[in-house]
């Protein structure tokens, strides 16, 4: 039995002296691996909160539009800014989505009969906000965010 013990001993020692490497190389394989899934999880992480800005600045757009129709007065501290335009849109848009870049503002508003926009009371107002998120992560393709925000106006 002692002779028994005394063997597989000296095989443990010599296996482990050809294995001094074997940590360094399974790291070697085995960080790129988890880096990429690290970081395809941040990249994850970051479009989500890109989405909720997208989609939060597509309710404050429309929000504005709401509010400042064609029958909306002037309020005491904004003077001039009813009714309302594409362009005033598209600058209260830009300030709300403060850390986005690169985001495309689509306003479509409800027709007359004479096929002109119609911001009176009781038409539709629709915002479509695009922006192209580009994530750090190699491999990983461009994403287009979409919201729409569609409602009635109320003056």
């Amino acid at each position: 039995m002692k002779r028994y013990l005394q063997s597989n001993q000296l095989s443990y020692k010599k296996i482990s002296k050809f294995q001094k490497g074997l940590a360094a190389v399974e790291a070697a394989i085995v960080a790129p691996i988890f880096f990429l899934i690290l970081f395809a999880i941040l990249d994850g992480a970051r479009m989500i909160y890109a989405y909720g800005a997208v989609a939060h600045a597509a309710r404050e757009g429309v929000r504005y539009a709401v509010v400042r129709g064609a029958e909306a007065g002037d309020d005491l501290r904004r003077v001039g800014d009813s009714p309302t335009t594409d362009a005033k849109i598209e600058a209260h848009v830009l300030q709300r989505a403060q850390p986005l870049e690169r985001i495309r503002i689509t306003t479509t508003w409800e027709e007359d009969a004479n096929q002109l926009r119609d911001q009176g009371a009781g038409k539709v107002v629709e915002i479509q906000i695009e922006h192209d998120f580009e994530p750090v992560t190699p491999f990983l393709p461009a994403i287009t965010l979409s919201s729409t925000s569609r409602t009635v106006i109320y003056f």
